[in-house]
């Protein structure tokens, strides 16, 4: 049976993940903060297959225990890891409570580079596994109003490139998938002046179908959504000055 490890997996597009897997009969982890929650879905239906534990990312101790939780209940197999963990907060800069920014940071760049590192001997050991990174769209140009968030995809992209050549001779492939703004809890945190023009249209599910052609395909990054798709192309072309001026006018700047 194969395997897959997915933190934040109690809600949004963890979970949607999560479910899809579960449902063509993977082996599921489910690894989150929420005790609660993750009590309530390994005892469902939903999850015949399935084992987890909290897990904060943040903390390196919590990720090794995790990791092996799941390495117990796998006979030491990971065919599959899907890096999800992540957290947003939007609005001016210099407005935003560095706290947040600070969270951002650890979550999204020191949680995701644990992560990956912790579970690198696992990844090893099992033949042609997956490390999948969820990165964003804002990775394309640095997004005003989600300056921090941007950032810490940017970097999520860089190391995902990075790893991807560097792990293919131990027959880890790696990759990420970029959605844009996503109808989850956190997608709903992004300022209104940015949704007026980039349009919330994605559900988690779309996500992890994503996620499963990642797993299947063989690229580095998957860009989501016709017009997430067509910024990127677009931006790949025009000059500096004009991809300012395009991302002035899709967050109304």
């Amino acid at each position: 049976m194969q395997t897959i490890f997915i933190t934040g997996a109690a809600h949004g597009l963890g979970l949607a993940t999560a479910k899809r897997f579960a449902a063509r009969g993977w082996f599921v982890g489910l690894y989150d903060i929420n005790r609660e929650v993750l009590s309530t879905l390994l005892e469902s239906a939903d999850f015949p297959n399935a084992c987890g534990q909290y897990c904060d990312v943040t903390d390196r101790s919590s990720i090794e225990e995790a990791l092996a939780h799941f390495s117990a209940n796998t006979d030491g197999r990971l065919d599959v890891l899907v890096n999800n963990a992540g957290v947003l907060a939007s609005g001016k800069f210099e407005e935003i409570d560095p706290a947040a920014h600070d969270r951002i940071v650890d979550v999204n760049v020191k949680g995701l580079t644990n992560v990956a590192q912790a579970a690198f001997p696992l990844l090893k050991q099992t033949p042609a596994s997956t490390l999948v990174n969820l990165c964003s769209v804002s990775s394309v140009h640095g997004l005003p109003l989600l300056a921090v968030y941007s950032a810490s995809k940017y970097y999520v992209n860089g190391l995902t490139e990075a790893l991807h050549i560097e792990w293919a001779p131990h027959d880890i492939r790696v990759t990420s998938v970029k959605p844009p703004l996503v109808n989850t809890a956190m997608g709903h945190q992004v300022d209104p002046r940015i949704t007026e023009k980039l349009v919330m249209n994605m559900e988690p599910e779309h996500v992890a179908e994503a996620i499963q052609m990642a797993v299947e395909g063989s690229r580095v990054g998957y860009v989501l959504g016709t017009s997430a798709r067509l910024w990127a192309w677009v931006d790949k072309f025009l000059p500096e000055s004009g991809r300012r001026r395009f991302v002035r006018y899709l967050t109304n700047h």
